[in-house]
């Protein structure tokens, strides 16, 4: 219950339903509802809570940690429960969608991981299910309008709409089977500034539990839909009939979607349901109970906003958003944890933080030209030079040869058997140096780490030092790899044919001259001569990249040893702040994402402690840090508490913001960052999806919860230092004092970025897997996962669609032809690409002289009269958006035509670009 020593600020709440769906949304609905008693005393009347599930035993699943029974009431829960469902599916506005090769088997104890099954629950209880959602949000839009106030701390907010959450996991068969109709039904009680959310979790967490085989067909399968119907407009609907009445979706049945992983952005992995459904619910927990934005726009507001542009990436939409929750927190501090202030101290001042500024550039040459190996003729010189000295010098030898009739085949026996023999010694001769100069440099790095690690905060100088030697070394690879290229187009370019012919000519005259036959054949050994002398540059360059690429790989061991040292030591801190707990008898804190404040003002009493106090001690036991790269952080931590041993006195009566306050401004800073690495996004993905020039669409939001609206972080030193997106952060204020939380969004990836999105994939593909889709006809949806790169091949095909002057492939009589020079000999010059619009761009981007031909012309047209060709692709264009906007097309030829669409519009842009 709420303390009554405590004053909280007025906080200003908007009308909120909250919808759980199966399990997961049950866990989290339930979670967030305790959050609510343990911080206000009550749920506020202007927020409501539902959970809708497939299981009658549903009020026994969970119970709070701290053995509060928390329930739902009766009209917060609703279990489906359909004794015999085969009849339902023979029901015309069922059967439409239901897929014939499922069985209706009985509804009672949950949906077996069966999409549909989960809508057919939905369907046989709809009047219900309807009826529930209208009464909770009339109840809370009711609320709005006559401005009731609960307490002088309860607002509610003067902004017209309702705000709803649909929370529950794509996984499984009744979330992932009824959230879609949720949004639809729900959507229909709502007006124009109401906001649906939806909060989805994906099947990573769920991996080893039992009997979850469908859960990733399940997630792809509820992906696609979600992005198709971001399409619904009202000139694109579509119609449901749930047998009481029909409605017309013509809006996407979310204004945002969060989609929740069981790893985030830094891979730290939320490896049990119960931690991430925890995660999902205080992010509800902030956005609804400290009501960010209070009466200005709220999250759903912002991403709406920012989104509506409606821009895509590769033909997708980018209207997905994760979060991430976490918390600063001062605990009670105890005399006997001064030791593990100082052990955290020594870690993040001594041993981790960055060294003062160094010449790196200078050192790194120093170190390059020690080993020989800064300058890439030094090095080549080196592997071609002999056991004898010098150099070594292929000769292609003649001898005593006759100068006949007999000379070509000769000479070109010679050149054979000299030529295996040449190749053979210069990939032993190279083998032996290239050894000889791997150990020597491979020596040297090994020395460098050892001596340079073993010394203050050397860990971040080493890995400064190898990240920019590994750039150096990358540089002098790709350097050598260019010699290797020119040399090896040299090797090429230089051919035995012409002097081959020369001595043909002269050997088969009538009257042949040995001198004129010996003349052409010493030309000959020239040419060779200068051919092998290219073959040895090319081959010693190759073993120069190589050996760079050798000793680079060396540097990334050393550096991944590093990082994993670094990480023990990340670990080892994130164990000294658990520890603190356990001392204060406030239990373990196992949660990744608190972050305890370790660092106070120091007291008289407190030792000096140094980093060449520790590493000298450190070396009297026998031991070096390179060994802590091997070691688990346990070891590594006993090893740092045994140099340890003071610690601080009490700081509960202080508040974060005190202790922040009274700190030096870096220090405080460190720990709003460690705050900001914590409440990364919970998701992950590779940017390196996105094209370059759309990888700004990527943005993020952050919300901090302070004690009041009077924070000093509103205000120099902190500002500065406050983790932050593009945009100024919002202040909520909660009134806990021990505690600053940050609610970060993250919007703007597109699904085929997701890490593990293939696999989803794949699973999805899977004949062996049940049908995936809410309803039958919808399995033609397109992919979320674009088509590969093509080379560039769409742009020229997309342009030369375009009418006159392009109009270089035409559709006619359903069939599409490319007039080519490859159809001179046809008749009408033109070659039949194929049917339909998909088979022709793959006939068409498998046939490369085609592309090169057709993009000529393509460039031909355009420079011969620009202002021309930019209009007429700019109404090309706005036709192509207008056969769209109509709905008649097929969802895989749309595909392709919007991303034709964007090729051309890139055209379009480089054309501006080069005027």
């Amino acid at each position: 219950m709420l303390s009554p020593t405590v004053v909280r600020p007025t906080v200003v709440f908007r009308p909120t339903v909250v919808i759980g769906l199966g399990g997961t949304g049950y866990e989290v609905v339930l979670k967030l509802k305790k959050r609510f008693i343990d911080v206000y005393g009550s749920v506020p009347e202007v927020i409501r809570f539902i959970s809708i599930d497939t299981t009658e035993n549903i009020q026994e699943r969970e119970k709070s940690p701290d053995g509060t029974k928390v329930v739902l009431e009766p009209n917060e829960l609703y279990a489906i429960s359909v004794a015999n469902p085969l009849p339902l599916t023979r029901n015309d506005h069922i059967a439409e969608w239901w897929p014939r090769d499922i069985s209706a088997a009985s509804l009672i104890s949950g949906a077996g991981q069966i999409r549909a099954r989960g809508r057919l629950a939905l369907f046989a209880k709809v009047g219900d299910i309807d009826a529930l959602i209208a009464q909770a949000i009339n109840a809370v839009r009711e609320i709005r309008t006559s401005k009731q106030a609960f307490s002088d701390n309860f607002q509610v907010s003067s902004r017209d709409g309702v705000e709803v959450f649909i929370v529950g996991s794509l996984a499984g068969g009744t979330g992932s089977g009824t959230f879609l109709d949720t949004a639809f039904l729900t959507r229909e009680h709502l007006n124009n500034f109401s906001n649906i959310t939806g909060v989805f979790v994906l099947p990573r967490v769920f991996a080893n539990i039992p009997q979850t085989h469908l859960v990733k067909s399940n997630a792809y399968g509820a992906l696609k839909e979600i992005e198709h119907f971001w399409g619904l407009s009202p000139s694109n609907s579509i119609e449901i009939d749930y047998g009481i009445r029909k409605i017309k979706a013509d809006r996407p049945p979310f204004d945002a979607v969060f989609l929740i992983d069981g790893v985030n952005k830094n891979g730290t992995v939320v490896g049990r349901p119960d931690d991430l459904q925890n995660l999902v619910a205080d992010g509800l927990y902030i956005q609804i109970g400290s009501q960010i934005g209070l009466d200005a726009a709220n999250v759903a507001d912002n991403i709406r906003a920012y989104l509506a542009t409606g821009e895509k990436v590769r033909g997708r939409n980018i209207n997905y958003c994760s979060f991430g929750f976490a918390t600063l927190t001062l605990p009670v501090q105890q005399y006997e944890r001064m030791k593990l202030e100082d052990a955290q101290n020594l870690l993040k001042n001594e041993l981790m933080a960055s060294t003062a500024t160094i010449d790196l550039e200078s050192e790194i040459t120093r170190f390059l030209e020690d080993c020989k190996l800064a300058d890439a003729t030094t090095v080549l010189n080196a592997l071609t030079e002999s056991d004898r000295g010098g150099q070594m010098k292929p000769e292609f030898r003649i001898g005593e040869m006759r100068y006949d009739r007999t000379a070509l085949p000769t000479i070109k026996e010679l050149y054979k058997r000299q030529l295996d023999q040449f190749e053979q010694r210069t990939a032993q001769e190279l083998g032996l140096s290239f050894y000889r100069l791997e150990q020597t440099a491979t020596a040297a790095i090994a020395t460098f780490w050892e001596r340079s690690l073993n010394r203050p905060n050397g860990l971040a100088y080493v890995l400064e030092f190898l990240t920019q030697l590994s750039q150096k070394l990358d540089e002098l690879q790709q350097s050598v790899q260019r010699k290797s290229q020119e040399a090896k187009s040299s090797f090429n370019t230089l051919k035995l044919e012409p002097q081959e012919e020369k001595i043909k000519e002269a050997a088969e005259t009538w009257f042949s001259n040995k001198n004129t036959i010996q003349a052409t054949c010493q030309r000959y050994k020239e040419r060779a001569d200068q051919k092998w002398k290219t073959y040895l540059h090319w081959k010693r360059c190759d073993k120069a990249a190589e050996l760079y690429g050798v000793l680079r790989a060396k540097v990334e061991e050393i550096q991944e040893k590093c990082q994993r040292l670094h990480s023990n030591l990340d670990k080892v801190y994130r164990d000294l702040e658990q520890s603190y707990h356990e001392v204060s008898r406030q239990g373990s804190n196992d949660n990744p994402f608190i972050h305890t404040i370790q660092r106070i003002n120091l007291q008289s009493k407190r030792p000096k402690v140094t980093g060449e106090d520790f590493i000298r001690w450190h070396r009297e036991q026998s031991q070096t840090l390179t060994n802590w790269s091997e070691k688990k952080a346990e070891d590594v931590k006993n090893e740092i508490l045994k140099f340890v041993n003071e610690a601080y006195y009490p700081l509960t009566s202080m508040t974060v913001e005190q202790v922040l306050a009274d700190s030096n401004p870096e220090d405080a800073g460190q720990d709003l960052q460690q705050l900001g690495k914590l409440a990364v996004p919970l998701w992950q993905y590779e940017v390196s999806e996105i094209p370059i020039q759309q990888q700004h669409l990527i943005t993020e939001f952050y919300y901090y919860g302070v004690e009041s609206n009077n924070t000093i972080f509103s205000d120099p030193p902190l500002s500065s230092r406050l983790p932050k997106g593009s945009n100024n952060p919002s202040f909520v204020p909660t009134g806990e004092p021990h505690k600053v939380m940050l609610f970060r969004v993250e919007v703007g990836v597109p699904l085929f970025a997701f890490n593990g999105m293939r696999e989803l994939e794949s699973a999805y593909l899977d004949p062996n897997k049940v049908f995936k889709h809410l309803h039958r006809n919808w399995t033609n949806l397109a992919n979320l996962i674009p088509p590969e790169d093509d080379g560039g091949a769409l742009r020229w095909f997309a342009l030369a669609l375009a009418p006159d002057p392009y109009k270089l492939v035409v559709n006619q009589s359903k069939k599409y032809f490319v007039s080519t020079e490859q159809a001179k000999r046809l008749e009408g010059g033109v070659l039949l690409l194929g049917g339909d619009r998909k088979s022709a761009f793959k006939a068409f981007k498998n046939n490369l002289p085609l592309v090169k031909e057709i993009a000529d012309k393509v460039e031909r047209i355009t420079h011969e009269d620009q202002d021309k060709a930019k209009s007429t692709l700019q109404n090309y264009i706005n036709h192509l958006n207008q056969v769209l906007k109509g709905g008649k097309v097929d969802a895989q030829i749309q595909e392709q035509v919007e991303m034709e669409i964007q090729e051309i519009e890139a055209y379009l842009e480089d054309l501006d670009v080069i005027i």
